[in-house]
């Protein structure tokens, strides 16, 4: 008999090595293929039939849920998710390949319950249920595959998952209550800076001027609209923030102090919008400080960049701050306080030099 080449050795070892990973390979496969055909397949929001809706498959919600133009485009951030989700992946690809392969059938169970989710969610024509099942049948599917250690190093990553669902509902949850609060703290700001404005619901007026005969609102009238509530800087800060306190926190502490924290710089950069906007206003005229709904002018879109430029810088500043060492530097500080030069004039361990007598002493 003949050996071998030693290509073809080197091909049968090649792939007797990842022999064992074929049926799992081929299972992730069926259950990516039977995703697709539960979720952007069938009409999810159909149910029992009833008048059909704008929602008719789970996918193509999603994408009109944040390509529409009547005020869902706060949700595009959605879109940056799995890109996100693949590096987080990408980021434990060395600690996953260490980690044995040892499917649990308790993910199995999690699957069942997915589904069930998912038939309590189509049937009620509940979309927000199918975001649910989602989320659950991705641990399930990990779990059974693969097994506790692989969903346990890709908790985050998943957890992360949840950031790609739009959830339109939460405008009138948190929407309203922000154009109140923005519109609130920027007639304190602008009275601050010497810009007599009026608060007037959801609106920012100038106020009046009784000694030149200015009424209220002559000057400038800035509404605090939906879009410009902050809850599209919010939620996007939020999930930048997440994926920024995992990469460069260690601890749930600090990473839950710097996620959090996306809240009120989100807060604080709309308010410097605002303010902008508005004192553009008052300096070249609402056409060319905001323009239209339709048409916003150049400088209401260049304000919309600066909120997320200053949410991002306080969030490098916050890590920055988490990342000191201050009880270092207060040892450094108490111990260069008690430290005494010595005097310049005097070298250290020498007598002063004798003085010499003047001509005038006897």
């Amino acid at each position: 008999m003949r050996p071998a080449p030693a290509g073809q050795t080197l091909s049968r070892v090649t792939l007797s090595r990842y022999k064992p990973y074929v049926p799992v390979a081929i299972a992730v496969l069926t259950s990516l293929a039977v995703l697709y055909v539960l979720f952007a397949w069938v009409n999810f929001a159909s149910g029992y039939g009833s008048s059909r809706i704008d929602i008719l498959q789970f996918a193509k919600w999603i994408w009109d849920s944040t390509t529409s133009a009547d005020g869902q485009k706060d949700w595009q951030h959605c879109y940056l998710v799995p890109f996100a989700f693949g590096f987080l992946v990408y980021v434990q690809r060395q600690k996953l390949a260490a980690l044995p392969i040892r499917g649990s059938w308790v993910g199995l169970a999690v699957v069942i319950l997915s589904l069930l989710v998912y038939w309590v969610g189509f049937k009620a024509d509940n979309v927000y249920l199918g975001y649910i099942s989602f989320q659950i049948i991705i641990a399930g599917l990990i779990l059974w595959f693969f097994g506790l250690q692989w969903m346990w190093t890709l908790a985050f990553a998943w957890a992360f998952l949840v950031f790609i669902y739009p959830l339109p509902f939460l405008d009138n949850w948190v929407a309203l209550p922000l154009r109140l609060v923005m519109s609130e703290a920027s007639v304190h700001a602008l009275n601050l800076l010497g810009i007599g404005a009026v608060k007037s619901g959801s609106s920012i007026l100038s106020a009046s001027d009784p000694v030149s005969g200015i009424p209220i609102g002559a000057r400038f009238s800035v509404d605090v609209a939906a879009a410009c509530s902050g809850i599209r800087s919010l939620f996007a800060l939020m999930m930048v923030s997440a994926l920024f306190a995992h990469l460069t926190q260690k601890g749930l502490v600090r990473q839950g102090f710097l996620f959090l924290s996306s809240i009120p710089l989100a807060v604080l950069a709309n308010l410097i919008r605002i303010l902008m906007l508005t004192i553009g206003t008052l300096a070249m005229g609402a056409e060319v400080a905001i323009g239209t709904n339709e048409k916003p002018s150049f400088f209401h879109e260049l304000a919309g960049y600066i909120v997320f430029a200053v949410g991002l810088g306080g969030l490098f500043g916050v890590s920055w701050l988490l990342n000191q060492d201050f009880v270092a530097l207060k040892n450094r500080l108490i111990a260069g306080l008690k430290h005494t030069p010595p005097s310049p004039t005097t070298p250290k361990n020498e007598a002063p030099a004798p003085r010499k007598p003047r001509q005038d002493e006897y």
